[in-house]
């Protein structure tokens, strides 16, 4: 039985394994190649040592920058009422090559911007100065991101900050004899997407596969039958009762997701079965709940009937069911195949039950199997009121 049931567990819970996988090959086609550069970590770099410029495209580089010769761009901010707000600055930074010193942009954030002009300011004492005096303060800005091509808007600005300073458009471009390179090193970025982006997409991804991998595992070790395991396991003879219940399984059979024998009840639905013997099938009754928009206007209703045992922690289990009639055939059916559980609701029925859930069932079973009173006259039967009729719940 437990093997059948782990099977359908499985197949109930394929599709849920399928889009699981689904969407963590999309993260990994979509999102892998930067998670990756994340994962392995950024590449060190000194800018004024001797670099081949254009091979460092795409790479995932840090740097400790102490020489930024100007700003060229910077990306304002706007919100209405307020005042417009620099939240990124681009700045022109020298690396050395080989053969001369190119240019190249480095993009900061708003955070950075002060040691940015900290690094602006030190660089033209440095070029200003004359006598030999010059001394570095110790200010630089740290930067690690990847290394790409300017978007269009940006290129243009960088042309138009060169060709002012009298650069010729020669002198501009992604060849080996230009001078300014339009390629900017973006702070917090990897392959244009900040690189927050890229550690929550892998994080989601690993949970996905994770979360796929348990529901295979979860399904095909039973986890999803756990109160039918611990149920048999809690019996007086585990064994001969999951022999029993195997023989049940088989024999009985099944109307719609419900199985029922004077010996045993159980619910058969995947990843949600219960079982419960046959003489601990204490309480049953229809339950409804009603799904609310704004808390007036129901927009949708569930269905089901509780039935209640004695021998669990938590001994309510519920039998999903499609409509009334249905919950109602159920009842009927269960009344009168465990003519010791009591059938219906009201609120004295739930008070005594939770009071002592085993104490509550053997004075139904008391009650039921008691010899019938000897008929009494009419004047002596004045004022005696007969056991209250149980009332189904419509909540």
């Amino acid at each position: 039985m437990l093997q059948s049931l782990k099977q359908k567990t499985l197949v109930g819970k394929l599709w849920a394994i399928i889009v699981l996988a689904v969407a963590a090959i999309f993260i990994g086609v979509v999102f892998g190649p930067g998670i990756a550069k994340m994962i392995a970590g950024p590449t060190h770099f000194a800018p004024l040592d001797d670099h081949d410029v254009l091979s460092l495209q795409g790479q995932y580089l840090e740097a400790d920058i102490d020489t930024l010769i100007d700003y060229y761009a910077e990306t304002v901010r706007s919100e209405s009422g307020k005042r417009d707000e620099v939240s990124a600055r681009e700045y022109i930074m020298p690396i050395n090559t080989p053969d001369a010193t190119v240019y190249i942009g480095v993009e900061v954030p708003k955070p950075k911007i002060s040691d940015a002009e900290a690094v602006v300011a030190d660089t033209e004492r440095l070029i200003d100065d004359e006598d030999g005096s010059y001394e570095w303060d110790g200010s630089y800005v740290s930067v690690r991101g990847t290394l790409q091509p300017m978007d269009d808007e940006t290129r243009q600005l960088w042309e138009d900050y060169f060709i002012d300073a009298g650069f010729s458009y020669d002198d501009i471009g992604l060849f080996d004899d230009c001078t300014a390179l339009p390629l900017v090193l973006t702070d917090g970025e990897i392959d244009g997407q900040d690189t927050f982006v890229y550690g929550f997409m892998g994080v989601i991804g690993v949970l996905l596969v994770v979360l796929a991998i348990w529901f295979v595992v979860h399904s095909l070790t039973g986890g999803f039958q756990k109160q039918i395991r611990n149920y048999i396991k809690a019996s007086d003879d585990p064994q001969a009762t999951e022999q029993a219940l195997d023989r049940f399984y088989e024999d009985t059979m099944q109307e719609g997701k419900v199985r029922m024998s004077r010996s045993w009840l159980m619910y058969d639905k995947g990843g949600n079965s219960w079982v419960l013997a046959g003489d601990d099938v204490v309480w049953a009754y229809q339950y409804t709940v009603r799904h609310k928009a704004y808390g007036i206007l129901t927009v949708n209703k569930e269905l089901m009937v509780r039935v209640f045992g004695a021998k669990e922690k938590r001994a309510c289990h519920d039998i999903y069911v499609r409509n009334e009639d249905e919950a109602q055939e159920i009842l009927q059916q269960m009344a009168r195949t465990y003519p010791d559980a009591l059938i219906g609701y009201d609120q004295d029925i739930e008070r005594k039950y939770h009071a002592n859930p085993a104490a509550f069932h053997q004075a139904v079973i008391t009650a039921r199997h008691a010899p019938a009173a000897p008929a009494q006259p009419a004047e002596a039967q004045a004022g005696v009121t007969g056991e209250p009729e149980s009332k189904p719940l419509y909540t």
